[in-house]
């Protein structure tokens, strides 16, 4: 154990002064640090990747969007809306394991052998970015997100400004459909049901 509280000891002391943190690491490493520390951790490429603590904002939209997810689903038991502690598993051969904001799942939850905490079956996702987690969101989680067979909707919430990016699966394959939604006056829909974009941000104070 003398290893993994060298690791966590070393993302503790990068986070004081870098916005995001990269630490080469192995899954088992991945799993046993993550238990230690009371942020999340992600795992992609053999590297743990941290922002640290969530911002005050980034928690109230996070409890506002969760609020109205959990309206929009009301109407079938089938569908259980979750937070940011449980995880995705990404299925590819390298592995990797994200922790979205929000998470839907549809039906029964199949989780990864050995472990009630990361699903592989995501219905719905939900990321919250700022400037310093919007490119690995974009650029890495999102392609990434999309091998998920079970995954149908996808959503990004900027926490900075009124921008909010809607993906939603076709039936054709590789093929989604991308919104882009920059007032706070545009409709979003999620299952069939309207969710304004005012709505989303009732609660933020931009800058």
């Amino acid at each position: 154990m003398v290893l993994i509280q060298d690791l966590k000891t070393s993302i503790l002391e990068r986070l004081k002064t870098e916005a995001v943190v990269r630490t080469p690491a192995s899954e088992a490493d991945y799993f046993a640090v993550a238990e230690q520390l009371p942020f999340k951790l992600e795992y992609h490429n053999s590297e743990i990747i941290t922002m640290g603590l969530a911002s005050y904002w980034h928690e109230v939209l996070v409890m506002t969007i969760g609020g109205i997810l959990q309206n929009v689903f009301a109407f079938s038991e089938e569908f259980t809306v979750l937070g940011s502690n449980s995880g995705v598993q990404i299925p590819k051969v390298e592995g990797g394991y994200y922790l979205p904001d929000i998470m839907v799942v549809k039906g029964e939850p199949v989780f990864k052998p050995n472990s009630t905490a990361i699903i592989t079956n995501p219905y719905l996702l939900v990321e919250i970015h700022s400037p310093s987690t919007a490119q690995f969101d974009g650029d890495i989680k999102l392609p990434e997100y999309k091998h998920l067979e079970s995954l149908q909707h996808i959503i990004y919430v900027n926490q900075n400004r009124a921008r909010v990016s809607s993906y939603r699966r076709t039936d054709q394959p590789n093929t989604w459909i991308n919104q882009e939604f920059f007032s706070l006056e545009e409709v979003m829909h999620v299952e069939g049901q309207e969710v304004l974009i005012k709505d989303i941000y009732r609660k933020i104070k931009f800058a």
